[in-house]
């Protein structure tokens, strides 16, 4: 495992937090979510060409931690900067703080988007592989 690229990757997450905090990001984050995907793949296929899948679920879970622990500890101006997320908090059950709720989905969304990412991995590890 290449944990230095991993970690290094994992910063994105941190900017991606920062700029959902600032609403930069507000309705098209997603497409923020697959960039990093499609870029960090690209990395992972010419730097580290074995355990593509690993190194792409577990760089999807450190984003997804990075990025909810930023916006949790910028509630405020990332609610006020993402309307659309106070809507999905209301639509809740009442009695936990919207940062632990954005904490607890953090690691949820990094799996999920870790699986991707792993796949995303695979297919340009092939893709690269065969071009070479």
């Amino acid at each position: 495992m290449n944990w230095r690229l991993i970690l290094s990757l994992s910063l994105l997450g941190i900017a991606l937090g920062v700029a959902s905090v600032f609403g930069f990001t507000s309705g098209r984050e997603w497409l923020a979510w697959l960039s990093i995907g499609v870029y960090s793949a690209w990395k992972f296929s010419i730097r580290s060409r074995e355990e593509l899948f690993l190194h792409g679920f577990y760089l999807g879970i450190l984003t997804g931690c990075f990025s909810s622990v930023v916006q949790a500890l910028f509630i405020s101006p990332y609610l006020a900067n993402n309307p659309r997320m106070v809507e999905a908090l209301n639509a809740l059950p009442q009695g936990l703080h919207p940062a632990a709720i954005i904490l607890i989905m953090g690691p949820i969304i990094g799996t999920v988007s870790g699986v991707v990412f792993g796949v995303l991995a695979v297919v340009v590890g092939k893709l690269v592989q065969r071009n070479l």
